[in-house]
């Protein structure tokens, strides 16, 4: 089956886009992406022709929005693609490649540093996902990093932002849900989690991986570092995409990433165990159809257009296409309205009035893990939603229209994505 054409509409720096120019380039943009990748992935030099057919400078948009603009760069440099195009476009694709192995190597040594004090004072940490991820990459910054997710005592949270306010991180986020956001402008992001899911993920993968420390294994090197079994980690790796999945989206740095695991880790891994707890988390159809796609389309440079890609293939790919990295407001409100038509909400007005009601009047589990006082002191309720409404009135009028013509928007057709 031939790969389904579409316009494509992205992200980036947080506004929505839509490709201009050409109708064939603009439909076929994304397939060149995948094939770049491919090409960085296995060292192998780009078709002349092919590179010669993409409008650079959309092929930078699109990328950025997936966070890939390393990975793609390091192939159009192999094509030596750079040497007959505007010099400003050359330069945004050099500068995003030299940034991205710059961040990582400022935030590999910064992130030492914090596990140093952390190993002073005996809080158990762990580095998660990209830190991790980024090593089996073919080359140094291929794998972009936008902050760094560290797990550790929860008990310790105090402690943890003592450490990161004395090495002069300002506090952007502490005590909501189970992670906290300390930045350091203009390069150092670090999310510190307390629990890998909370109470707005789904239960099953709250209760599996609560008090998951004791599952973990120690780095035995004297510090408090402790890192999941191989199996272990792709299996957080998948939980955590597909958490995405479910709500706002997820790019295609998730296939790669999971294409990226298995072609370095797969051969040595227990597959009955992991499909065995895959099946614990109901994620094991969402894990079988990210891997069957991902290796379809990452192990060997060929468009697209020219691979056996299924309708439901097509399908899947569409979504993580259209997502971006961090995922979009319309993916996020259509997520929650099919889940309110699952709990049988059947005509499209009453699941947007509802829609609208959550909004306005959260359950207590958004309590918890969002204003956790006020979990605390029932009684606050109803003075927080006074001020929420005013606040978004005062602060985030563009966004609450932004979101309520998304919901006005959506018609009967909505239909979950198939996990």
């Amino acid at each position: 089956m031939s790969w389904k054409k579409k316009s494509i509409t992205y992200t980036v720096n947080g506004t929505k886009s839509k490709e201009t120019g050409d109708l064939n380039v603009r439909q076929e943009l994304s397939g060149y992406l995948i094939y770049l990748i491919s090409c960085a992935l296995h060292d192998i030099t780009p078709d002349k022709k092919i590179v010669e057919a993409v409008d650079l400078e959309a092929l930078y948009n699109l990328s950025s929005a997936h966070s890939l603009t390393s990975i793609v760069c390091i192939a159009l440099e192999k094509a030596d693609a750079f040497s007959s195009v505007d010099w400003e476009i050359s330069k945004k694709w050099t500068e995003a490649r030299n940034k991205a192995i710059r961040k990582n190597i400022l935030l590999d040594a910064e992130r030492k540093q914090i596990f140093l004090q952390m190993d002073k004072l005996g809080i158990w940490h762990m580095p998660l996902k990209g830190s991790i991820l980024k090593e089996l990459y073919p080359k140094y910054g291929a794998r972009q990093m936008a902050d760094n997710d560290i797990l550790f005592d929860a008990s310790r949270r105090a402690d943890v932002k003592s450490i990161m306010v004395e090495r002069g991180y300002k506090v952007s986020s502490y005590g909501k849900g189970h992670h906290d956001v300390y930045e350091k402008p203009p390069i150092y992001n670090y999310e510190m989690h307390t629990a890998l899911f909370d109470t707005t993920h789904r239960k099953v993968w709250r209760n599996y991986y609560n008090n998951i420390e004791k599952r973990l294994l120690s780095d035995g090197d004297g510090s408090c570092g402790y890192h999941f079994t191989d199996e272990d980690f792709y299996i957080f790796l998948i939980a955590h995409g597909c958490k995405h999945f479910d709500g706002g989206g997820t790019g295609l740095r998730s296939l790669l990433d999971c294409y990226v695991y298995v072609q370095k880790k797969g051969n040595a891994l227990n597959w009955k165990y992991i499909e065995e707890e895959l099946q614990k988390l109901d994620i094991a159809e969402f894990e079988m159809k990210t891997r069957t796609l991902a290796i379809k389309l990452f192990s060997s440079p060929i468009l697209p257009e020219n691979m056996e890609l299924t309708e439901p293939d097509q399908e899947f790919l569409s979504a993580f296409i259209d997502s971006g990295t961090y995922g979009t407001m319309e993916n996020q409100v259509k997520n929650s309205m099919n889940q309110l038509r699952a709990e049988g909400k059947k005509t499209d007005t009453g699941i947007k009035i509802q829609y609208c009601l959550r909004r306005l009047f959260p359950d207590m589990e958004w309590y918890e893990s969002n204003v956790p006082f006020c979990s605390r002191h029932k009684w606050t309720i109803p003075f927080y939603i006074v001020f929420r409404i005013m606040r978004g009135v005062l602060f985030s009028t563009r966004r609450i229209c932004a979101e309520l013509r998304v919901v006005r928007g959506l018609k009967g057709n909505m239909e979950s994505r198939d996990n």
